[in-house]
């Protein structure tokens, strides 16, 4: 065998190579690896009696086996072998080198193992399943497995292909059993109890959340009734309002018909000439004006007010598309979209119904102000009218 390859000329040659050529993802099939892989091997061969030429078969393909993710990952263990074929080229015999190339292709996940050496390779390949940080460095693997095939994976899948990978992957060599068997399973005990916490931290999450989402849906039918009873309590004012100005308009439309109606007929109370006198005109006119300004405010109040709305304002949510006298002046595209976003976004909806409560109680103030005005200047009238007649009879006596 050429002297220049040594195991220290192989080990700088796999090195560099790694440093190189190996993509940045690959920061589990790394040198670290190879040099675990290699240290492995060396301390399981030492328990069989393997000979010296077995001894360097072994450690030449444990430090060959992942060279080939510099090249093609995919078949890696296939590329593994062409870079050590070319590595060694003619200067080992053909012989050794297809037993070099046996012991990396036997590290295909799966194959079936026919030799001793394989299996210690094997052993060796798989020697951290049953370590003290098994859980960092499959942490790694995942990290590496997430870059390379752009796949996130959750810590309960990822846990649960853990374990079975553990519980699979066995040890082939009674050596490697000693050493890292009883480890393996407190490996698989380990991934089992954090499978349990996980599912058990999910489940208080999920119970967390449906109580918070009982906590809104209450919540949330707590402003439904709020919303519901405002509606109810401004429709309740507005008919109120709505009856006292038709109590106003009956009023003092029979006050104004019976006057206008007694001054048409000429009839009279009592003497004849008694009621022509313009004395008995100045308290009947005060009547008659304060009931026609007052039937005037009383219809005002009472007349339907239909406000409109620039479109920026429903827009910039300074006016309600909820109701008609906004929304009648778009198009139904228009209608129909303002609608879609308020059944899409919950609080857009509140905003748009707060706003139109807003309007309607801008409405109902209109409304009383008017009607206020209208009962006052009744009230007015009525008074003077009989301090007038009083005053007048008083001073005809």
């Amino acid at each position: 065998m050429n002297p220049n390859h040594t195991e220290e000329n192989i080990s700088k040659y796999v090195f560099k190579l790694f440093k190189e050529e190996l993509k940045d993802e690959y920061i589990y099939h790394n040198f670290a690896h190879t040099q675990t892989t290699v240290d492995t091997v060396k301390k399981l061969s030492e328990a069989y009696k393997l000979n010296d030429e077995e001894k360097e078969n072994l450690i030449f393909a444990a430090w060959f086996h992942d060279t080939g993710y510099t090249t093609n990952p995919k078949s890696h263990e296939e590329e593994s072998v062409k870079i050590a074929k070319a590595y060694f080229g003619k200067d080992i015999p053909e012989e050794k080198i297809q037993k070099i190339e046996t012991l990396i292709l036997s590290t295909k996940f799966g194959n079936e193992l026919q030799s001793l050496s394989e299996e210690i390779l094997h052993d060796a390949d798989y020697t951290n399943i049953g370590k003290k940080k098994f859980e960092e460095r499959a942490e790694l693997l995942r990290c590496e497995w997430e870059k390379i095939n752009f796949k996130t994976y959750t810590d309960l899948e990822w846990a649960e292909s853990q374990l079975q990978f553990l519980i699979k992957t066995r040890f082939k060599t009674s050596a490697a059993v000693n050493e890292f068997g009883e480890k393996r399973e407190r490996n698989i005990k380990k991934q089992r109890e954090r499978i349990e916490k996980i599912k058990s931290d999910q489940y208080k999450v999920q119970l967390k959340e449906q109580s918070t989402n009982a906590k809104l849906d209450k919540e949330g039918r707590g402003i439904e009734t709020l919303y519901r009873s405002v509606y109810s309590y401004h429709m309740e004012l507005s008919s109120m309002a709505d009856s006292k100005a038709n109590i106003m308009i009956s009023i003092n439309t029979i006050v104004v018909s019976v006057i206008i109606t007694l001054f048409g007929s000429g009839y009279t109370f009592g003497d004849s000439e008694g009621f022509r006198h313009v004395r008995f005109v100045i308290p009947m006119l005060l009547l008659v004006v304060s009931s026609l300004i007052s039937v005037t405010f009383a219809i005002l109040s009472a007349k339907p007010n239909i406000t409109t709305k620039q479109k920026f304002e429903l827009q910039n949510k300074k006016s309600s598309v909820l109701f008609f006298g906004n929304f009648a002046q778009l198009k139904l595209e228009e209608f129909v979209e303002h609608i879609k976003g308020l059944k899409q976004e919950k609080n857009q909806l509140y905003d748009s119904m707060t706003v139109d409560i807003y309007h309607l109680g801008g409405v109902l103030i209109k409304k009383y102000k008017l009607l206020s005005w209208a009962y006052n200047i009744f009230m007015a009238g009525l008074i003077l009218c009989a301090i007038g007649f009083l005053g007048i009879t008083i001073y005809s006596y």
